[in-house]
């Protein structure tokens, strides 16, 4: 059985990873909030994407067929 994953909801804990990274390592490194923000705000765009085609994808299947 092929399981589907839902690569917006895994985009999202990335970008929620990548915040408390920024916020546990702020007193270690220089401007690392601004960099974490940085690279979440990536994740945060691959979640659109992927959540656009998954719309897409979910409205093709419910399209009627005609043969």
């Amino acid at each position: 059985m092929k399981t589907r994953v839902n690569y917006t909801i895994l985009f999202i804990m990335l970008f929620n990873s990548c915040v408390v990274a920024g916020l546990g390592l702020k007193d270690t490194i220089n401007h690392s909030m601004i960099y974490a923000v940085g690279v979440g705000m990536l994740f945060l765009i691959g979640a659109v994407i992927s959540s656009i085609r998954e719309a897409k994808r979910k409205e093709e299947a419910q399209r009627p067929r005609i043969n």
